[in-house]
């Protein structure tokens, strides 16, 4: 049998059982354990010692005789090879196809296929250009990780690629080319189907195929978008199609690989049925589609909760540090975060003036602070937005943020959320130290401009009045 065709023994066993193939019973004669009575059987029995380097598998179906199939264990010797090349012959007779089809359909059951089409302008004698080629080839495993990394973080966009989606992406495979305008074949590794299969039931694919219909589902939309001319398709469609980072890493692999278009068809593993998806053909406007989206979705934060901490490297400040009554002027820092999954960022936030002058003691301490939020892309730099909780290292009390427009009072609150410290930027907590002090807001307000927002100092200063 030629190198060409030969076939990984562990797909030809996978392949053979998902067509109805089964093992035999074992039988045991004198303390050796056969296939069972039959033909191989016997073949088996004439080995020396019951010694066997090959399985047998039958096919049974209603009114016919069983056909038995050997299979070798291993491959590396003649013997092995004339063995496989006719396990590959029987199914080529059985199933009356060529073999190169039966090779093909045996590889196919492990792998989702990815399948991308160039014009022919760019074919000559069926050979392209290595550039292309190797844009090709770095381009769609880019697309590949931030697939794989949406499929894990489903949101409009994401930080940074996930280390298992570059593993995943990694374990893809650079299949044949084929003809009929010049092809690239991206083999996707999935898992075995090992669960019962019953009629009507669907089962929860692998993530290695949800990363595949994913990626072909966002293709699926973008052209539906240019087609209906509408950009919210694909920004609403995260959740099972492209996010931002996939909308640029596609349209950056058509540019580099081919401006003038691509065509995309996919071939999924029968182990796990899906239903077909046909060839989608996509061009220059299905690139600026994607880019204006990308664009779109990365205005939009993420939906993730992310607890942000790390020191003030900036302070900015137009108005009076001091003065923790007044609103007009934005108090901003930014922080350098170091995270473990997503690396080193600068993010910058606004604040509250009481929660500014913490930030202040905590950068000239040289002490970390901590903050929870959303992260959002605006230009070249993250903001974090909807923040909730905000507290300095250097004191280690929680302070709640109040300077977020969508933070409102909460009623059910009667007392401070920090003992130490005179919030008076929230009614009920307003309330609450009036009574305490018993002084009245302007009193408390007043007192507070002067000395600072730290109960102690504000107590003395009322008593002083």
């Amino acid at each position: 049998m030629s190198d060409e065709i030969t076939v990984p023994l562990g797909l030809l066993r996978r392949y053979l059982a998902f067509r109805g193939w089964r093992r035999p019973d074992p039988v045991v004669t004198d303390g050796v354990t056969f296939a069972g009575d039959s033909y191989a059987d016997a073949f088996f029995r004439e080995r020396s010692a019951g010694q066997r380097n090959a399985d047998l598998y039958v096919l049974s179906e209603d009114g016919l005789e069983d056909i038995e199939l050997i299979v070798p264990q291993a491959l590396g010797s003649s013997e092995a090879a004339r063995r496989l090349e006719g396990a590959i012959e029987t199914l080529s007779q059985l199933e009356g196809r060529d073999r190169f089809q039966i090779v093909a359909d045996v590889r196919g059951i492990g792998f989702d296929v990815v399948k991308s089409r160039i014009p022919d302008e760019l074919v000559y004698e069926d050979t392209i250009h290595l550039d292309h080629a190797v844009n090709y080839t770095a381009g769609v495993k880019k697309l590949l990780a931030a697939s794989a990394t949406t499929e894990m973080i489903p949101d409009a966009y994401f930080l940074r690629v996930k280390k298992e989606a570059s593993h995943y992406a990694e374990q893809c495979r650079f299949g044949h080319t084929f003809k009929g305008s010049f092809g690239f074949t991206i083999e996707s590794p999935v898992a075995p189907n090992l669960g019962p299969v019953f009629p009507g039931m669907e089962q929860a694919p692998p993530f290695e195929r949800r990363v595949i219909q994913r990626l072909a589902n966002g293709i699926r939309v973008v052209q539906e978008a240019v087609r209906a001319e509408d950009l919210s398709i694909i920004v609403s469609g995260f959740q099972s199609g492209f996010s931002a980072n996939m909308c640029e890493d596609f349209a950056e692999l058509i540019e580099q690989t081919s401006p003038a278009g691509m065509a995309f068809g996919f071939a999924f593993s029968p182990e796990w049925p899906t239903a077909l998806i046909s060839e989608v053909k996509v061009g220059p406007l299905h690139v600026e589609m994607s880019r204006l989206a990308a664009k779109r979705m990365r205005e939009q934060p993420t939906s993730t909760l992310l607890e942000i901490s790390g020191r003030v490297t900036r302070l900015q400040n137009e108005a009076d540090p001091t003065d923790l009554l007044d609103d007009t002027h934005e108090r901003e820092i930014i922080v350098h975060w170091k995270s473990e999954e997503y690396g080193e960022m600068n993010i910058k936030m606004f604040l509250a003036p009481d929660e500014y002058l913490v930030a202040v003691d905590a950068h000239m301490k040289g002490k970390s602070i901590m903050v929870k939020g959303k992260l959002e892309k605006r230009g070249r730099r993250w903001v974090l937005i909807e923040p909730t909780g905000f507290s300095g290292a250097s004191t280690g009390h929680p302070i709640v943020i109040t300077s977020s427009p969508a933070m409102s009072d909460d009623k059910s609150k009667t007392g401070p959320q920090d003992a130490q410290r005179v919030n008076v930027h929230e009614a009920y907590e307003v309330e609450y130290w009036t009574k305490k002090f018993g002084c009245t807001s302007e009193q408390l307000n007043a007192a507070v401009k002067k000395v600072g927002v730290m109960a102690e100092d504000v107590e003395a200063e009322l008593k002083r009045l």
